[in-house]
């Protein structure tokens, strides 16, 4: 297993994807709690997406170019099946690249958000 920027931009593709469907999430939210939910994990996403990226770039001295990212939308068009899917991808990233000597910064960037994704699905709930 080991980081590679494929695997990086794979991800910031799908946050990137969610991002969008966050926006669309949050002007037809018929609810002000969901209003309000969507804004905070779309403000999550984009910290997230940002931490990431600069850590790989850093990490890997690469940069990412101009082009590199292409949105990937999730299948899902409802909240909670959407956080389903952000699991799903944050999960398949940590395990592509484990938690080996080396990574622990953007494991540690990655499991977090993964915590926050938890706290979401609860939320969510209650919006």
């Amino acid at each position: 297993m080991a980081l590679s920027k494929e695997k990086a931009l794979e991800l910031l593709q799908s946050m990137e994807g969610y991002h969008q469907r966050l926006k669309e999430l949050h002007w037809s939210a018929d609810r002000h709690a969901r209003h309000i939910l969507t804004d905070e994990i779309d403000d999550g996403v984009l910290d997230f997406e940002d931490d990431l990226a600069e850590a790989v770039m850093g990490k890997l001295g690469e940069k990412f170019g101009s082009g590199d990212l292409k949105t990937m939308l999730p299948n899902a068009k409802e909240l909670s099946g959407m956080l389903d899917e952000m699991e799903e991808d944050v999960n398949k990233f940590i395990d592509s690249i484990g938690n080996e000597h080396g990574y622990g910064g953007i494991y540690n960037v990655t499991d977090d958000f993964l915590t926050k994704i938890y706290k979401w699905k609860y939320l969510e709930t209650l919006s």
